[in-house]
């Protein structure tokens, strides 16, 4: 799998954004990321564009969240840069299920995964705890999904 340095950056300046609580201005964003600020205005114009972030304008401008930390999804940052997770059907029909069938798997789990882990909980995540408690809820989401 292989991400656009997009995704990683929106997600930095996203996550900067969640901690800090104030509107924060392309060149601070810039200067705690060690992104070039033309770069930073681009994807900040996606983040605007997708609803997750909010532009002030003025000598004090800058941005701030767009939605309360805890609706915005690892997902919705993802999708709006990578677009959907898609599994590619074989074009030489090779009817091997087990293949599709764990390619299929790896698609939900990460989807659900991705929709669970929320900024607030990435923002104040150490480094096992909290994450093993959102795979913990994505696992059971999982089966949930399974079953229905």
């Amino acid at each position: 799998m292989h991400f656009n340095v997009s995704t990683c950056y929106g997600m930095q300046i996203i996550l900067y954004l969640t901690r800090n609580k104030k509107i924060v201005s392309s060149t601070e964003l810039s200067g705690s990321l060690h992104i070039s600020k033309r770069y930073i205005i681009q994807i900040a114009g996606k983040l605007r564009d997708g609803c997750l972030i909010e532009t002030h304008a003025g000598m004090s401008g800058g941005y701030t969240l767009g939605k309360e930390a805890s609706a915005i999804s690892v997902y919705d940052i993802f999708s709006l840069f990578e677009g959907d997770i898609c599994i590619p059907q074989c074009v030489n029909q090779c009817n091997n299920d087990s293949i599709h069938t764990a390619l299929s798997t790896l698609k939900e789990y990460l989807d659900v995964y991705l929709k669970v882990l929320t900024l607030d909980q990435l923002a104040d995540m150490d480094t096992y705890g909290r994450l093993s408690e959102v795979i913990r809820i994505a696992e059971t989401q999982m089966v949930a999904i399974k079953n229905s």
